[in-house]
Formats: structure tokens, C-alpha cells, sequence
């Protein structure tokens, strides 16, 4: 926990958070001022002061209530600055290690726990710097400020004072809800569920079943949500009970030094008002502390866990790979999505350039689950992959995937436009190779009878396009990368024969031009015809 913090504390850089303290700081002792001073007016006022007295009184009070509003606005304006800038760097870790961590292998993360964590994490942390962290660090200083001027006055005075503010920070984290993420998480995994087979359920006349799972997922996660409420609020109330107590232990205690004149009655009833203003900050300690233990967590989940995970996303270092090296070897490559059940088992296998490959076997045989090992969308358990003779450990995935251009079957597909799909993938990719990668994919005449041509929408995961439609489209989308090996999972499904011999011929003859290389997963028989290497699995 204390290393996650420090990491979150880290991301603030001094320049920015050291400002934004001072000021949340002066903020509160004008507050606390403008109390006290107001407090010395209505005391001293039976004694008749010198006008003069009293009007430098009133100068202090209206100076003290500028100075609260002015160093207020800095602190807002400050803080939030710090907040955001923090909130944004944060944002660009967690889409690291999200984009790390999909996709999600079985049995490691549950699909409604990661987007629990995703959605919730960064403005958890965003508020962490907002809110959580200022207030303990600003009533921590008052503390040390008052008892440095209660000390002189009896020594035994700062001692409550201390121990309450330490209760204060400590006991919220009683109420830490370790089991209320994971019936979150499980909530939210029925809903995507219920969601993703919507119409399988509706098929089977299933839905109203599926309803009441999800209805009693959310009650049992309201029920927590409201003990949880429940214990904090009996934690408040308590904590408000201890700072009423230790004020009025306070009172008592600097009340012989009232009695023997060493406190004169004015400066007596200027320190009642004054620890009350001080205990007051006390009151925003708790819920900041539990925000601390919330955004431990979320940081846990959310950011990248070493220093590797940082940099996944690094750009391309532009490794050279050997050109008298084979394009890919696999040498005795195993994986499982678990670990009873193997999925590829001693594989081994070379693709050498211009060596056009087809993978073929039976459903379940392991061909997508070797294609996203070679992409580095899991990592084989046990041999090694190397890409134009560098092994795939000394490569990152990025690096890894700079060499693939590729089309997996069941890929996403934005819900924007043609256009859109490919510039979130390649930038500002100009539009005549657009059409060049649509043509190649025999996409172009579909494209061109488009209402609003490239600029059509797609509706959700493409959901207006064809199955083949799609497939043609993952296709282009492929070829439009550049990269010398394309990786293609079942491109002509959804396709009649002539059309997929068509595409295929179009394909390689893209891929020769260029001197790039075909890896194509296929049921497809007769296209292995045109393939230079099949592996079966």
C-alpha cells in the first residue's frame, strides 16, 4: 500500500502541489483568523477598548475575510489545476494498462471487475488529488501550528489533540469494503452478459430469468452499499462525539489558567473559538482517508504495475530484424488458456519472406489462439518466437506488432464510418490509399454505394455491414498497415467461392509487389492451392 501511494504522490510535481497547499493552508488560518479576532471584538467590547483598538480589530476582520476569500479562489483554482494535469497522466497510464491487459485471459481478470475498475479507477484518483489529499496535509499543519501555542500554556493540552487527529486518519480504514469491488464486478459481468446474448435469450424465451439473476446481483450489492452507509455513518458520528469531547477537555484544561489570570478572559474566549474552528477541520479527515484506501486500490488495479507495463505503448525503436534470418520460427511454443488444458502443445514451425503460409485444422485446433501469440496478445507459457532472428523477450509487443498487419475474426470494428476505421488505426492515412486497400479487398464497389460513401456510418461493431462485408473490411483494414506480414483469419468466410478466389489472388498480389508475406488461417481448402507452406495443426 505504502509504495502505490508513494507512486500516486509522485505523479504531483512539487512545483504544482506546493502552491496549491500554501494556499488551501492560508485559506484555512484566515478562516480560522477572522473566527478568532471576531471572537476578541464581542470579548474585549465589555471592556470599553480604545476606539482606535477596536477599529484595528474590524481592519483585521475585514483583512481576514479578504485574505480567506482570495487564498479560497487560489486554492480552488490551484488545486484543481494539480487535480487535472495529475488526472490526465493518470489517464494515459491506466489506457496503457488496459490496453496491456486486453484481451483478458480466462480465469486471470472477469470482464465486469476490469470495466468496474476502468470506469471508476481514474476518477477516484482524479479526486484523490482534488480532495483527498489536501485536507489531512492542511489540518495536519494547523495541528502542529496549535499545539506549538498550546504547549507553553499546559503541556498535557497537545496530546488529545494529536491522538484525535491520528483517529481521525486511521480508523476509516475499518470500513474498508474489501468484497464490495467484487459484487460491483460480478453486477456488472451479468449486466455485459445479459447484454452481449440478449438475443440468444430472447430466443430461448430465456430473458426473464436472466432478468431476475441481474435484479438479484443488484439487490445484493444495494444491501452491502447500505451496510456500508450504516457502518460509516456510526464512524462519523462517533468521531464527531470524540471532537466535541476533546474540545470541551481542552476548554477544561485551560481553564486554571483563566482562573489564575495567566489567560485574561479575552484571550480565554478567543481560544474556545479557535480550537472549535481548528477541531472543525477534523470533519473532512475521514472521508478523505477512505478516499486514500480507494484510490490505493484503484491504482492497484488500473495502473501499470512495473515499469515494462509503463512502456508498453512506447513508440516503435525500430529494431532492425535480420534479412538473412527467417521471417518467424517457432520453436516448441505451448500455451493453454489454462493450465490443465493445453491449447498448442511443442509447436514448432518457419515462415521465411515471400514464404506465403496457410494454418489450417480442426475447430479448436488452436489457430487464432496461435495467431494472437504471434501478435503478443498472450504470451506462450513455455519455447520461444522469433521474429527475423530476435527472439520475441528481447522485442516488446509494440515492436512485436510493427510487423503485422492483421485481421482476426470476431475484430471490432468502429460504429463511426470506413474512413474513421482507418484513421483511428494509421493517423491521417490519405484517402486514395483508402480506396487502394478497399479495392485490393473488393470492398470499394460496397464503399462507393454508401449513402455517404466513406463517411457512412457502420452502426455498432459495423452491425449495417454484411458478415462478409466485415471480413473485407478487417481485411483492408490490414492491408492498409504497410507491414511485411499480413495476418489474415478466415478472410474469404461469409464469401462464395469465386469472390474469395478473387480476393485472395488480389491479396497476394498486393503482398508480391511489396515483398510482404501472407499468414492466413482458413477453413478455405482450395486456397491453400496458392499457399507456399501449410501448417496443420
Amino acid at each position: 500500500m505504502a509504495g502505490t501511494l508513494y507512486r500516486l504522490l509522485a505523479i504531483a510535481s512539487p512545483a504544482k502541489a506546493l502552491p496549491a497547499l500554501l494556499a488551501g493552508v492560508l485559506a484555512t488560518a484566515s478562516g480560522i483568523a477572522l473566527i478568532g479576532t471576531a471572537a476578541w471584538i464581542i470579548a474585549s467590547a465589555a471592556l470599553q477598548p480604545p476606539l482606535s483598538t477596536l477599529a484595528l480589530a474590524i481592519t483585521m476582520v475585514r483583512a481576514c475575510g479578504i485574505g480567506r476569500a482570495v487564498f479560497r479562489y487560489l486554492d480552488r483554482l490551484l488545486s484543481h489545476r494539480l487535480a487535472f494535469a495529475c488526472y490526465e497522466e493518470v489517464q494515459q497510464a491506466t489506457y496503457r494498462r488496459s490496453a496491456s491487459a486486453i484481451p483478458l485471459r480466462e480465469g486471470n481478470v472477469r470482464e465486469g471487475e476490469f470495466l468496474h475498475d476502468l470506469l471508476t479507477g481514474c476518477e477516484t484518483l482524479r479526486n484523490f488529488y482534488l480532495r483527498t489529499v489536501p485536507q489531512p496535509l492542511i489540518a495536519g499543519i494547523l495541528t502542529l501550528l496549535t499545539c506549538a501555542a498550546l504547549l507553553p500554556l499546559n503541556p498535557w493540552a497537545p496530546i488529545p489533540l494529536v491522538l484525535l487527529y491520528l483517529l481521525h486518519l486511521t480508523l476509516p480504514h475499518l470500513l474498508r469494503e474489501k468484497d464490495l469491488r467484487m459484487e460491483s464486478a460480478a453486477y456488472r459481468g451479468r449486466l455485459l452478459d445479459l447484454i452481449d446474448g440478449r438475443t440468444e435469450l430472447a430466443a430461448a424465451g430465456a430473458l426473464p430469468h436472466a432478468q431476475n439473476l441481474l435484479n438479484a446481483a443488484a439487490a445484493t450489492f444495494q444491501q452491502r452499499q447500505r451496510e456500508g452507509h450504516v457502518r460509516r455513518e456510526r464512524l462519523f458520528t462517533l468521531l464527531d462525539v470524540l471532537r466535541v469531547s476533546v474540545w470541551i477537555l481542552l476548554i477544561i484544561l485551560l481553564t486554571p489558567l483563566a482562573a489564575d489570570a495567566s489567560l485574561t478572559g479575552v484571550q480565554y474566549a478567543v481560544w474556545v473559538l479557535v480550537l472549535e474552528a481548528v477541531l472543525s477541520e477534523y470533519r473532512a479527515i475521514p472521508a478523505a482517508s477512505l478516499g486514500a484506501s480507494e484510490a490505493v486500490q484503484a491504482a492497484a488495479n488500473i495502473l501499470p504495475h512495473t515499469a515494462s507495463d509503463a512502456d508498453e505503448t512506447r513508440a516503435h525503436t525500430g529494431k532492425n530484424i535480420e534479412t538473412a534470418a527467417p521471417l518467424i520460427e517457432a520453436a516448441q511454443i505451448s500455451f493453454g488458456y489454462h493450465a490443465a488444458v493445453p491449447i498448442l502443445s511443442q509447436l514448432s514451425f518457419t515462415v521465411r519472406r515471400g514464404q506465403h503460409t496457410a494454418i489450417i485444422g480442426e475447430s479448436g485446433a488452436g489457430k487464432t489462439t496461435l495467431a494472437s501469440l504471434l501478435l503478443r496478445l498472450w504470451e506462450p507459457d513455455s519455447g520461444e518466437i522469433r521474429f527475423g532472428g530476435i527472439p520475441h523477450t528481447s522485442l516488446t509487443p509494440v515492436e512485436t506488432r510493427a510487423l503485422f498487419g492483421a485481421a482476426l475474426q470476431g475484430s471490432y470494428l468502429f460504429s463511426t464510418s470506413i474512413r474513421d476505421n482507418f484513421l483511428r488505426l494509421y493517423g491521417n492515412m490519405d484517402e486514395a490509399h483508402i480506396w487502394q486497400a478497399l479495392e485490393t479487398a473488393q470492398l470499394a464497389d460496397t464503399a462507393r454505394a454508401l449513402p455517404a460513401g466513406l463517411d457512412e456510418p457502420l452502426g455498432a461493431n459495423a452491425a449495417r455491414l454484411s458478415g462478409g462485408q466485415r471480413s473485407r473490411l478487417l481485411t483492408a483494414l490490414a492491408l492498409a498497415s504497410d507491414a511485411p506480414i499480413l495476418l489474415l483469419d478466415e478472410p474469404t468466410a461469409g464469401l462464395d467461392a469465386a469472390r474469395g478466389a478473387r480476393l485472395i489472388e488480389r491479396v497476394l498480389a498486393a503482398l508480391d509487389a511489396r515483398g510482404a508475406t501472407l499468414i492466413v488461417i482458413t477453413h478455405d481448402l482450395p486456397l491453400l492451392d496458392r499457399m507456399k507452406q501449410v501448417i496443420e495443426l
